[in-house]
């Protein structure tokens, strides 16, 4: 899963724009390591005050013990909530993967169905999140018995 960015306002790259911009003509004229330190020196404090303003668990500094208390369970509500979602997406996916190895497996053995086993398998596994009622297993099924 790759990493999220908040989208950067236009104001705020503007802003950091003109900061760089002062900084450069500040050390206009001065060696490179001087002009680097006082990039590094600026995204530095700029870091330490977002991360001063921002209330993440374990990334702010002490908060209020209710705060905390407060943010520990909403932050765990949502791992149960998250965990338990990638368990049944994990679980249909398991099954859709059975479900194509079973349709697979029928060509395999060389029976034929005018291609409808593998219609359903590719309908089943292309889906969106939407529980299809009919599995390769159960048109193999129906096919055997006409």
């Amino acid at each position: 899963m790759a990493t999220q960015f908040v989208p950067v306002e236009l104001d705020e790259r503007e802003l950091a724009e003109a900061r760089l911009d002062d900084i450069a003509l500040a050390h206009e004229g001065e060696p490179w390591p001087a002009w680097k330190s006082a990039v590094v020196e600026w995204h530095v404090q700029t870091l330490a005050r977002v991360r001063a303003e921002s209330w993440i668990p374990g990334m702010a500094g002490e908060q209020d013990p209710m705060v905390e208390r407060a943010l520990s369970r909403f932050s765990s509500y949502h791992m149960r909530t998250t965990i338990a979602r990638l368990r049944e997406e994990n679980t249909a996916l398991q099954r859709k993967l059975v479900d194509a190895v079973t349709c697979a497996r029928f060509y395999a053995a060389g029976a034929t169905d005018a291609g409808a086993c593998a219609r359903t398998a590719l309908t089943t596994l292309l889906a969106p999140d939407v529980m299809v009622t009919e599995t390769p297993a159960s048109v193999r099924r129906s096919a055997r018995r006409n």
